[in-house]
């Protein structure tokens, strides 16, 4: 014990001991110390462990065994150990910068840790200002955003000592936990609040009246209907039919309806006859409507990096060619790939080159064949080899060199007749209407189903007062007309079908 007193036993440098740390504490020895200054480099080097020691038994002990011999002993170790001074300022940083508090120390013990590093710091000349530290100890004490506020609100000024009382007295249970007592100062002014709530009109009983009542503070708003579609029918619930709201706002979107399909009784609930008169379809499509707008037609497409057009398309077109025009269609099988608006892609089958006829210029179009619904597009490249200029203001166009009239379909889209028709100013009527009283039957079908093609699949009614103007007036042939007209595969298919009703009347029966 008196040995001790005495601090004749030099501190011991371990192996996680800091060197520098090390050294301080050698330095405070020597001024206690009672050995005298040519043993203290002895007793040291007796202390020492590991690499440390095997650098100081280097040394010549009548070279320790000096006044000087500490200051031998120092430099030699400092050759071992001692960082540069850039190294020790940077750990220096890092170990500050990443200081933070854990969940198990108290605030007392965090703070005491923050000063200690943030003095190693100044110790290389690297001192913040007293806001940055103070805003530093808050970010670092691992608290709320709650708790965060409320030291800001007790701190009296941007100062570090004053962020650290503030802590201190907010936090003194001794694990960083808020004091209860620190708020107690803090009022809370309690105030009236209006509150809404949510009313399902389908639910409404009907005891509760109509309107539902609101009770005063209640914020309601009136409910509208449902907008209207682009045919002006009103909009309606896809699962309630209701047009005051949506699917995803339908009351009944959660309630389990089942669907069973069995032949048999599903349960032993009586019967109920409900007489429904069902029909597929009351409108054509979008698609089905720009198809029979499109027949004979090409719709200019400068998006398309290529002109194609679907097979219905072009076997409707080929019907309306004569034997001869028919003669110089070229077919190849081809396999190109395109993307359309529903995202699918579809390749196509064959390559096929049409005579056409853009205004007066006699041409042949090239264009692959998909097996979709859709008309002829013509690509941008198609449009660049007939030179077309777009006049948008007077919605005409400029191919070959010639001015062209365009058309619109009712999508918005610019299209162009390219059947290969002669003017019929300059084709007398005659070979126009080749249809007369001597033909045999099977002739004048023949003939009457080529004018209905030609002419854009044109009404019997049509038909008859064009055949009437040429001077036909042979009742036979107005029935022949009829029927060819009804049996037209593509008017059965675009036929636009007349209203029908929902609901039709039970059956009358004799009781």
């Amino acid at each position: 014990m008196a040995e001790r007193n005495s601090y004749k036993i030099p501190p011991a440098m371990g192996p996680n001991t800091v060197y520098e740390t090390w050294k301080n504490e050698i330095a405070v020895w020597r001024l206690v110390t009672d050995l005298e200054k040519k043993r203290q480099a002895l007793a040291v080097t007796l202390s020492l462990t590991g690499q440390a020691r095997a650098k100081a038994l280097e040394i010549d002990v009548a070279e320790l065994n000096k006044d000087t011999g500490m200051d031998t002993l120092i430099h030699a170790l400092d050759s071992l150990f001692k960082k540069e001074t850039v190294d020790l300022a940077y750990e220096a940083y890092s170990k500050f910068d990443s200081f933070r508090k854990s969940d198990t120390m108290t605030m007392t013990d965090f703070i005491i840790e923050y000063e200690h590093r943030s003095n190693q710091c100044q110790r290389y000349e690297m001192v913040l200002p007293d806001a940055i530290l103070s805003f530093k100890l808050l970010d670092s004490s691992n608290l709320s955003q709650k708790e965060r506020q409320l030291a800001l609100t007790a701190a009296t000024d941007l100062k570090f000592d004053a962020m650290k009382s503030a802590l201190k007295r907010i936090f003194n249970d001794g694990q960083g936990k808020m004091d209860e007592g620190a708020t107690s100062g803090i009022t809370v002014k309690q105030e009236s609040a209006y509150m809404t709530r949510k009313v399902d009109y389908n639910k409404q009983k009907p005891s509760q009246g109509w309107p539902p009542k609101f009770n005063r503070g209640t914020a309601g708003s009136s409910r509208g209907t449902n907008p209207i579609d682009k045919f002006g029918r009103r909009t309606k619930c896809a699962i309630c039919q209701s047009i005051f709201h949506w699917a995803k706002d339908c009351p009944h979107r959660s309630d389990p309806a089942p669907v069973k399909l069995t032949e048999g009784p599903c349960d032993n609930t009586p019967e109920e006859n409900c007489n429904l008169t069902l029909f597929t379809k009351e409108h054509k499509t979008d698609n089905e409507i720009f198809m029979t707008e499109s027949f004979g037609c090409a719709v200019l497409d400068t998006a398309c990096t290529r002109t194609v057009c679907g097979k219905k398309w072009l076997d409707n077109y080929i019907d309306t060619l004569n034997n001869k025009e028919k003669a110089l269609l070229v077919t190849a099988p081809s396999e190109k790939g395109f993307k359309f608006g529903d995202g699918m892609q579809v390749h196509s089958f064959q390559n096929s080159i049409i005579p056409a006829k853009i205004g007066t210029t006699t041409c042949r179009i090239d264009t692959e064949v998909v097996d979709v619904d859709i008309p002829l597009l013509l690509s941008k490249t198609s449009l660049k080899r007939a030179g077309t200029v777009l006049d948008l203001n007077n919605d005409k166009a400029v191919m070959f060199n010639k001015p062209v009239q365009l058309d619109f379909t009712s999508s918005g889209h610019y299209c162009l007749n390219i059947r290969r028709t002669t003017p019929v100013e300059h084709v007398p009527e005659s070979e126009v209407l080749l249809v007369n009283e001597n033909m045999n039957e099977a002739d004048q079908k023949k003939v009457l189903v080529k004018l209905h093609r030609q002419f854009g699949h044109a009404s019997a009614e049509r038909l008859k007062r064009l055949l009437e103007s040429a001077g036909t007036h042979n009742q036979e042939i107005f029935k022949t007309l009829v029927g060819v007209v009804e049996s037209c595969e593509t008017c059965l298919k675009y036929k636009k079908q007349s209203p029908r009703p929902v609901v039709g009347f039970p059956l009358a029966t004799v009781g």
